[in-house]
This record gives structure tokens, sequence and C-alpha cells, in this order.
């Protein structure tokens, strides 16, 4: 056969592929599936991914500008770590959340859960949880909401909650002083002074340069390509990073005190803006094992830029960090209705071995982000079993919130938020 006519074959069998091959429509609306081009476009994004993670070394990109896709944003550790200059964007952020939980002896979970989201003009998303053996769940007393206002510029927190950090990628304070309800009972308020000094005993994972290659490339290569979608990944772009430590803490709840010392996770993220509107759900898991393994796993549906990526980081009880090669958790089949299952199991990956997570839920709430309410947080605090090792931790879902900010919310009326939270 000539070359010629070799080439036309080609042709025709590229246009019949184009042309009669159809993608396969996405799950529900939502979730992309690899479609007819796929494995020509993780061939493509791979190359674009590896020649910038590894070309941009010694740019001026790696040395302190906002970078993301597999090159430092910020490549000065101690810079990164502190509360960042805010955008001149409506919805530019800065947030930082830590968890901590534990069981006792009668395997009952301990849980600590602080979270602040800084936002212009002083404003913030803070929230603050307890649950201990014996009393339940504690919350601080605006949740559901969790706008908060009167934050200090360059502080994360207010009304109350405080975290600052104390030595860069080492060593953070978390506070807070006030009051919280009981959810079992929740017309009982109670005073609160809660001290904790978070201690890194991991060094931290960066999601703009750590994650596993092949996830961040698959989840791209699923999606449609145009100009008006790179240009979407590019302005929605967050900085990440996370890291497992210990928090020593003590705290009174009115008059009786409590001390404890238990494995704890924090993460920092921040960007020029932060949309919940464009995010559809997410569901991640942190977990510390009895065995010293520390487990931070999520799947994410950005609807823009990407409908299933997924994305962690198992930190072994040596300190050694491995990226999260895959996760089997299909956030469809796991509460698309607005309700995550309170029993249920998924797999993930990293390094040679495969986790076999099993999750059940001891305690669960949910509180709101946005002064307009558009992101819902079910909040769980759960029981964990991996590989027949037990453990506890805590599970976030996520869902866009379309209902909007009730008007009660809106005039303060801290009897509404007991009334709603009950009915949770």
């Amino acid at each position: 056969m000539s070359p010629v006519l070799c080439a036309i074959l080609i042709v025709l069998v590229l246009l019949i592929y184009k042309y009669k091959i159809k993608d396969p429509k996405p799950i529900f609306g939502i979730y992309s599936l690899p479609g007819k081009w796929y494995y020509l476009k993780y061939a493509v994004f791979a190359c674009l991914y590896y020649y910038r993670k590894y070309s941009h070394k010694n740019s001026s990109a790696s040395k302190g500008g906002r970078a993301g896709q597999g090159v430092k944003a910020v490549a000065d550790p101690a810079f990164m770590d502190r509360a960042q200059p805010l955008s001149e964007h409506a919805k530019a952020f800065d947030a930082v959340f830590f968890i901590s939980a534990s069981r006792n002896e009668k395997g009952e979970g301990i849980y600590f859960v602080s979270g602040c989201e800084r936002r212009p003009m002083g404003m913030c998303n803070g929230l603050f949880y307890i649950g201990l053996p014996g009393k339940g769940l504690l919350c601080s007393k605006k949740i559901p909401d969790t706008v908060l206002f009167g934050a200090e510029v360059s502080e994360f927190g207010a009304e109350g909650i405080k975290m600052a950090p104390v030595e860069p990628m080492k060593k953070w304070s978390v506070t807070y002083r006030g009051q919280m309800w009981y959810q079992n009972d929740p017309s009982k308020l109670v005073d609160v002074v809660f001290e904790g000094e978070w201690t890194a005993t991991a060094d931290y994972f960066d999601y703009d340069t750590d994650l596993h290659p092949p996830t961040v490339i698959r989840s791209i290569a699923r999606e449609k390509w145009s100009r008006e979608y790179f240009d979407i990944l590019k302005n929605t772009h967050q900085s990440h990073y996370e890291q497992f430590g210990v928090m020593k803490c003590k705290f009174q709840i009115d008059n009786e005190s409590f001390m404890y010392t238990v494995p704890s996770f924090r993460d920092h993220s921040f960007g020029q803006k932060r949309d919940w509107t464009l995010m559809h759900r997410y569901g991640f898991h942190h977990i510390f094992l009895k065995n010293g393994v520390r487990i931070s796993v999520g799947v994410i549906n950005h609807t823009c830029t990407a409908s299933v990526l997924e994305l962690g980081v198992v930190t072994l009880s040596d300190g050694t960090l491995l990226p999260v090669k895959w996760v089997d958790l299909q956030l469809w089949q796991h509460g698309e209705g607005g309700q995550p299952p309170r029993d249920y199991a998924f797999r993930l990956a990293a390094g040679d071995q495969v986790y076999t997570v099993q999750v059940l839920v001891e305690y669960e709430s949910v509180h709101y982000v946005s002064e307009e309410w558009e992101a819902r947080m079910v909040e769980r605090f759960c029981k964990y079993t991996v590989n027949n090792v037990p453990g506890n931790g805590v599970s976030e879902f996520h869902y866009r919130h379309k209902d909007g900010r009730p008007e009660s919310v809106a005039k303060n009326d801290p009897e509404w938020y007991r009334r709603m939270c009950h009915k949770i």
C-alpha cells in the first residue's frame, strides 16, 4: 500500500471516529466520564504537566509567584505558613482547619475541630466542635451559621476563635473562648475555655507539587477542553497543603476541667478567590489509626474544572509521606441526594499498599459557609477501621447549597440556630 493511500485511510478512520463515535453522557449530567479522545488528551496533558513540573524548578515562578499545577505557589515555607495577603477580589480567602481525634480505652471517640476561612472586610467563616465520651457533641454558639465578624487583619479567627502560627510548619496555637451548645440538648449552653498547642510530627504535603501526577492528569483528561476551560482552570486555582501532628490541649466546660494529647491534622488553603457556587460536592476523610498511620483522602467534584478528582496523602508511622494513587469512592453513589451514608466502606492506594477503609459515623452536624450560605457542610465524627486496624477521625461532605440564607439568620436569631440544628 502506497504511503499516500495509507495516509488517506488514516484520515478517513479519524474522521469516522470523530463524527460517529459519541462521548458518554456525564452521570447525572455532572460527573464526566472518559471520552473518545481521553487517552490522547491524557498523553498531551501529561507532557505539559511533567514539562511544567520539572522545567520550573529554578524559575521565578517557583520562587514566590502564584504557580500551581505541578509548580510551587510559594517557595518559602515560612511565608506560606502564615496569614496570606487577601487579593482584591470580593471572594478572596485564606483558610486554616484543624482536626484532632482519638479514642479512650473503651473505644469511645474524642474529637476537636476548629476552622477559620478569612474573608475581606474583617469577616470570616469560623467554627469549633468538641466531641467527648459521656457528653456528646458540643457546637460553637452560632453553628449552623459560621459567619463571624471583627477579625483582625492577618489573623485567623473572630468571636472567640483564634488560630496562630508559632513556628512555621512546626507549631501552632489553637484557642476558643465562648459559649457552646450540646447537640443532644440544644437548649443547654455552656461556657468553654480551650487552649491547644499543635506540633508537627511529619513534613507538610503540598497539593501544588506533591500529588500523584496521574490523578491530576486523568481528572483533566476526562473533561471537555476549550480555551475557556483552561482559563477557568487557571483562574480558579487554589494553593493547599496539609500536615499531620499532635494536639496537646487543656480546656474547661463550665467548671469541669479536661486535658488530652491526641493525633491531629491541619491544612491551609489560599488563593485569589474561593467561589463556593462553583463546587458541586466533595467528600473528605481524615483518619488516625492506632498503629500510627495517618490518612487524608478526598474526592472532589468542582463542576467547571474537574468533576472527578481523587487526592490525598498517607503518612506512615515514621513520617514517610505517600501520595494517594487512586480512590474508588464514587460520589454519585454516596449521598448524591444530600445525605451522605453513615456506615460504608471504600478503598484507596498509596505506595505499594491498598487500604480498605470502613466508616461508622458517631456524631454528625451541619454548618453553612459564606454570608449567603452557598456551601452546606456535613461534618461527621467517625470510627474507622482500615485493614483491620482501628482508628478515629472526621469526614466532611460538602454540598452546594441553593436555598440561600434564611431571613431569621440574617436577624441573628440564636434560638433559631439551636432549633434548626436539633432537627438535623
